[in-house]
């Protein structure tokens, strides 16, 4: 890997056991990954995945990530403020297997939250994916906790970096260039979150670095394969079906009580579902774009004008809706009645329209996985 781990000030004094291990009782030592130098990215999972994978020797882009990962599904959570979901659960697990790397993932009953095998593969080189609760990273929110309608428990940072005598860890996280300073006892706070939002339980896993040269690539035609069938799947059992409830939901939304005062943040909450809470644009269907183009300049997808031109129609459809949401927000506060239901109408409209549109994407998206492989 070409990477030095840092100890501090006895780093090469003596030998890397020697600051391990712990002190009456805790922890103590430096363990820094030199050279890390992570960059912003899309979404917290795929940004924190490349981001590690990248620092071990792997070549790999965070299209390939969400687009191997096959990360295009659809769900709607009703209720005062309804959730919006691009995406599906199971990305890292698509992605992992399909890339054929290596990872272990650890959800910690102790209290010690797994730190001892975090810190002792750090000792290794190893970065390590830390899920926690996006409200109690101060460096988020000029370094307090954040507001608690902030509170979200599937954020994603990467560890690379702990001092326990000074109490302070290094994260990379998906909006910032370079890594964040954060205190040891606020990460493991947001670690073990009980926010009732996806509460994190204070998870991590890490992914092995590759086995020589050849380990370093991912083959992209095997990437492309899996997304187009993953995707097939997600869409036809279940995302589909609600796109097309999609529509009704809305235009009906203003007819199941919602407060009138949490209307205009219901809707710009809705609107950045869609473009701004890691998605990448368009409920994760721009970075899905990325890694189609991504995967014709590598030749592992050809004649892609037809998908290009149905994503291309989805984006639009995407950007349209929330476009809508974020005009209906503004001047909602001072409409009657009629006008709003007028105006959940036509967010209902733009949410039919953007259905057709995804029938389009996932009838090409299936065309293509049924197409016979190479050397089938």
């Amino acid at each position: 890997m070409n990477k030095i781990l840092s100890l501090g000030v006895v780093a090469f004094a003596v030998p890397l056991l020697a600051a391990r291990g712990e002190s009456n009782g805790r922890l103590s030592g430096t363990y820094r990954l030199q050279g890390a130098n992570p960059s912003p990215g899309a979404h917290c999972e795929s940004a924190a995945i490349v981001n590690a994978l990248r620092y071990e020797g792997y070549e790999v882009s965070e299209p390939m990530i969400l687009g191997g990962g096959g990360a295009l599904s659809f769900t709607f959570g009703e209720g005062a403020f309804p959730f919006i979901g691009g995406r599906s659960l199971d990305l890292r697990e698509r992605f992992f297997s399909t890339a054929e790397i290596s990872w272990t993932s650890r959800i910690p009953q102790g209290r010690d939250l797994g730190w001892q095998e975090i810190t002792d593969l750090l000792g290794r080189g190893i970065p390590v994916v830390l899920r926690v609760d996006m409200r109690f990273l101060p460096y988020r929110y000029g370094g307090k906790y954040g507001p608690s309608r902030m509170s979200f428990g599937w954020h994603l940072v990467t560890l690379f970096g702990v001092d326990w005598d000074a109490g302070l860890a290094w994260v990379s996280d998906r909006e910032y260039d370079g890594l964040q300073k954060i205190k040891i006892a606020d990460l493991s706070r947001a670690r073990s979150s009980t926010t009732k939002t996806f509460p994190p339980r204070a998870e991590y896993y890490w992914m092995e670095p590759p086995e020589g040269s050849e380990g370093r690539k991912i083959v992209f035609s095997r990437l492309v394969s899996s997304s187009f069938e993953t995707i097939t799947e997600h869409y036809e059992n279940g995302a589909l079906d609600s796109l097309s409830r999609f529509g009704s939901a809305l235009s009906s939304y203003d007819a199941n009580g919602v407060n009138g005062f949490l209307l205009p943040a219901a809707l710009r909450y809705m609107s950045g579902c869609i473009e701004e809470y890691g998605t990448g644009g368009a409920a994760f269907r721009e970075p899905y774009k990325a890694f189609i183009a991504e995967a014709e300049r590598s030749g592992a997808v050809a004649d892609a004008e037809t998908l290009t031109a149905a994503l291309d129609a989805s984006i639009a459809a995407w950007h349209e809706l929330s476009s809508q949401m974020r005009s209906f927000a503004d001047g909602a506060k001072s409409m009657g009645k009629a006008e709003r239901s007028r105006n959940f109408i036509l967010l209902g409209n733009c949410a039919d329209a953007l259905y057709a549109r995804e029938r389009i994407l996932y009838t090409e998206i299936k065309r293509r996985s049924e197409a016979p492989r190479e050397g089938e």
